[in-house]
């Protein structure tokens, strides 16, 4: 939810947010020319790969009953292009594109409520946070080498690389 209330929405297998309001009329959509993936039977294989290694107690029947249909999953035609989003306390759209692979996380755009594109961070940078703080704050929620939940908090000083 945006400060002045408007919810940014996902609208489309593509890149488009709405920006929704109250009473539930779109105020305005940010969209970028980024066309959807096409799963590929290597993407299917590579879901089906990691359905089969989930570890699941061998005496939960259910569970046996679906690995045994595992090769009769179905799958979509495409791949939406965001796969997580949220807003900062800034107001900037922080919005991951799905992987090239359609199994990893990729870039993730920032952009404002007016369409203004801030920047991109690489996959294998700055992940979004499960909180935004004020002042730049995020939190992640992680386990510890044991499995013991635990927020990690950092600051986020620029989104500008260093030198600029």
């Amino acid at each position: 939810m945006i400060s002045d209330g408007r919810l940014a929405v996902v609208d489309s297998i593509g890149y488009r947010i709405k920006l929704v309001s109250r009473d539930g009329s779109v105020l305005g959509t940010v969209e970028r020319p980024i066309a959807p993936l096409a799963v590929t039977e290597a993407m299917r294989e590579a879901a089906r790969d990691r359905y089969r290694a989930r570890e699941v107690p061998s005496n939960v029947g259910i569970f046996r009953i679906e690995r045994e249909s595992v090769d009769e999953m179905r799958f979509a035609e495409e791949i939406p292009v965001i796969a997580n989003m949220a807003v900062d306390w800034e107001d900037r759209i922080w919005v991951e594109r799905t992987g090239a692979d359609g199994g990893e996380p990729g870039p993730i755009d920032i952009v404002t409520p007016e369409g203004g594109y801030v920047g991109t961070l690489p996959a294998d940078g700055v992940t979004i946070p499960s909180a935004f703080g004020p002042d730049g704050l995020m939190a992640y929620l992680e386990a510890d080498e044991v499995g013991i939940p635990i927020v990690r908090v950092i600051r986020l000083v620029s989104l500008q690389p260093e030198g600029t």
